[in-house]
């Protein structure tokens, strides 16, 4: 299991995305305790698989983000590098 660390601009991005969604804390801890455990989740965008994205779906009926990541694995752990918080969709009609 590798540790998961935040660059600056994720940091930043998740602390404003805090205030908009009542479940944030629930929906980020789920991405920081997968990446730990599977960082091979997301998509590979590169040759050696080494930068990654993956879209963990939120829910609208809870509240949670929809969160767009890119990360790095490195030897010893996991870099989210990038981050987009946007609402989740709606399953109304």
């Amino acid at each position: 299991m590798r540790t998961v660390v935040e660059s600056l601009e994720v940091t930043d991005e998740a602390y404003e995305a805090e205030k908009s969604w009542s479940r944030f804390d629930d929906a980020w801890s789920v991405v920081h305790w997968v990446l730990a455990r599977d960082p091979t989740i997301g998509l590979p965008l590169t040759e050696g698989g080494h930068l990654r994205s993956v879209v963990f779906q939120g829910s609208y009926a809870h509240d949670m983000p929809t969160i767009d990541l890119l990360y790095e694995i490195e030897e010893t752990q996991i870099v989210m590098r990038t981050v987009r918080f946007r609402d989740a969709q709606s399953t109304g009609g």
